[in-house]
């Protein structure tokens, strides 16, 4: 049987996971931002038995996320209805940004000069206004061809009623194209909003060239294995839908986390819980209630992103983001980050001060604490660093090492209160789970400054999300119009087409697994949807729900505009035990550091000698993965597999 591995590339650290019945083999290298596959492959080679040994790899990659920000994508064509090319131009009529003097509004990767306009068009229910002829078809592939595109994306006007004319168009064009990928948007997203399902399948063809060449390179490179991507709601993508339909794990690397934060959660007993994962360029925030909840109103550097993900909220805030004093004399931190290359000051190859430079200087950090020693730290330049950012600010280096770390907690705890308060969730009634390489050392900060009632640092922290990709099974979707007013006469049928999809669904997977079968559900008009599970109870529970969420529910008809059917394999548990490789074993060390900027000295802790006891602050645990600061006033106390931190 293949050996299954979990791999999380971010930007400064690449974690890997090997799963075994008896626990896991974790490893932890630096990130190799110009290559991405590079770190990767150097890393399943480290928890490879043999180079020839069958390997079964879930990755989660932000190769398509970050083509997306930097514009680093294919040059895409765009095939739509004749009178409708200028649609994903025009979109919504919204701004996000209300006091702009000057607004700019995102446009999808596909430029006016490379979108083609087809000659046909169908009505609401798929019915046929114009007819798609074959001079039509052959017309759009020449006037296609003639532009030289990378990928192709086709949407047209109500296709997730009747795709036909989309498929015909794409069989031309794959025809016509053969080494070009083509996205049809109804494949890739049957739902009503056209701006949307348009923009969704432009950005899916764009990134499509960008991630095909990535994975092929890891495939490549494996040799004997299997490389597979997490789909960002949840469950591991085919081999063969994740080359067609790519956007669906552009969020595949956070998603983990969530997957992982959901079943400590279900360990521990706790019905929600607040996933805080920091690392070294951002921090990913997600409320996970009841399992991993999932959301369809994403978004991607201003443009719409509908697909099925986990609602990660995203900051530009971690380890490695840059501290500086901006034009006014204030202090800030982020969004800049270091990355990996040359990444924070006492890395010793920069010299800007970061968040993580701020935690060496104040005693939280040691010179032998990353990787267990393996990744040494220059305690000298980060003081530097920090005395540099102090006479810019005309502060201490002292102060100026705590500003930054108050800075970076109030933006993180806006991300935290942006999937709590602002969706009626009160943050009191929601503990903190920490994770990432620096998740622990500001858990306590976050807990205190929005009243949560304590914060959780799992085990192997620092490789968290990659446990989450090893412990993912098989996961199959399948989506369908559905256009219903609720009614006794139409609900029977509904719930007939939910069960025929969960089958098809099921059918799909090829193993025994659970299936759900979520009905998109609104009021007759509206524009959005609410998520519920289709049952008979659908009614009452959109009512309740919308009621919840929005303060109010109307005696109005209701109405199912879509269905979705989810089938997933049993995941894997949670490990016993955690094994690190070049683990320096330092177990019974209980050590007293000096923090580098004066001040009383810092216990440190290991976390394997945390015992029922617990330890109080002030004091560091320290493991091969991460950190966990706890200050004086609070206790750390392991609670099944995880650290409990709460106020003493």
């Amino acid at each position: 049987m293949a050996a299954r591995i979990g791999i999380d590339t971010g930007g400064t650290f690449t974690d890997v996971v090997r799963w075994r019945r008896d626990g896991v083999l974790v490893h932890k290298l630096p990130s190799t931002p110009r290559d991405p596959s590079q770190a990767v492959l150097r890393g399943v080679a480290a928890v490879r038995r043999t180079p020839t040994e069958p390997v079964d790899v879930v990755h989660g990659t932000t190769v398509g996320l970050n083509a997306v920000l930097t514009g680093d994508l294919a040059r895409t064509a765009f095939v739509t209805n004749a009178g409708c090319e200028d649609l994903v131009e025009i979109g919504r009529q919204e701004r996000a940004d209300l006091y702009a003097l000057a607004p700019q509004r995102a446009v999808p990767p596909a430029p006016r000069e490379l979108r083609v306009g087809a000659r046909c068009r169908r009505g609401p229910g798929g019915v046929v206004d114009q007819s798609l002829a074959r001079a039509e078809i052959a017309r759009v592939v020449a006037a296609v061809r003639k532009l030289r595109p990378e990928a192709v994306a086709i949407g047209l006007l109500h296709a997730p009623d009747d795709d036909a004319d989309e498929q015909a168009l794409a069989r031309a064009l794959r025809a016509a194209l053969p080494d070009v990928p083509v996205t049809t948007s109804a494949e890739l997203h049957p739902a009503t909003g056209e701006y949307e399902r348009f923009t969704a399948a432009i950005l899916n063809a764009a990134i499509a060239p960008v991630v095909g060449r990535y994975t092929a390179r890891l495939a490549a490179g494996l040799g004997n294995g299997a490389l597979r991507l997490l789909r960002q709601s949840l469950g591991i993508l085919t081999p063969d839908e994740a080359q067609r339909f790519p956007a669906r794990a552009l969020f595949s690397g956070p998603a983990g986390g969530v997957l992982a934060t959901a079943q400590l959660l279900a360990h521990l007993g706790l019905p929600r819980g607040a996933a805080f994962d920091m690392g070294g360029t951002s921090a990913d925030v997600c409320l996970v209630e009841d399992g991993a909840a999932v959301h369809e109103d994403g978004a991607i550097a201003g443009l719409p992103m509908p697909l099925p993900s986990v609602p990660v909220h995203t900051v530009g805030c971690g380890g490695g983001s840059i501290a500086y004093v901006d034009q006014g004399g204030a202090l800030r931190v982020g969004p800049q980050s270091a990355g990996a290359d040359p990444g924070p000051a006492c890395y010793g190859t920069g010299d800007q001060p970061t968040v993580t430079d701020a935690h060496v200087a104040l005693g939280h950090l040691g010179p032998d604490t990353l990787l267990g020693g393996g990744f040494p730290i220059d305690v000298d330049a980060a003081v530097r660093a920090l005395e540099r950012l102090g006479r810019k600010a005309g502060l201490s280096p002292l102060a100026a090492a705590r500003g930054v770390l108050q800075i970076a907690d109030a933006t993180m705890a806006r991300a935290v209160l942006a999937i709590t308060a602002e969706r009626a969730v009160d943050p009191a009634h929601v503990p903190l789970v920490a994770y990432g390489g620096a998740g622990g050392l500001h858990a306590t900060g976050l807990v205190a400054r929005l009243g949560m009632p304590a914060a959780y640092v799992p085990p192997l922290p620092g490789a968290f999300s990659a446990l989450g990709l090893a412990l993912a099974g098989e996961g199959s979707e399948r989506s369908v119009a559905c256009h219903a007013v609720l009614d006794a006469n139409t609900l029977p049928r509904v719930l007939r087409l939910a069960r025929e999809l969960a089958d098809a669904a099921r059918r799909a997977l090829g193993v025994r697994g659970r299936t759900n079968v979520v009905a998109h559900v609104r009021y007759a008009g509206q524009g959005a949807c609410l998520r519920l599970r289709a049952d008979r109870r659908l009614v009452a529970a959109f009512a309740r729900e919308h009621q919840r969420r929005y303060g109010f529910a109307l005696p109005a008809a209701i109405e199912v505009v879509r269905l979705t059917a989810r089938a997933e394999a049993p995941r894997r548990s949670l490990p016993t035990y955690v094994e690190h490789t070049g683990d320096p074993g330092q177990q019974g060390r209980i050590a007293m550091r000096r923090a580098p900027l004066g001040g009383k000295k810092v216990r440190v802790v290991m976390r394997a000698d945390v015992r029922s006891a617990g330890v109080v602050g002030p004091a560091v645990v320290e493991e091969p993965t991460a950190t966990t600061v706890v200050p004086a006033g609070w206790r750390a106390m392991l609670q099944g597999s995880a650290l409990r931190l709460t106020r003493t």
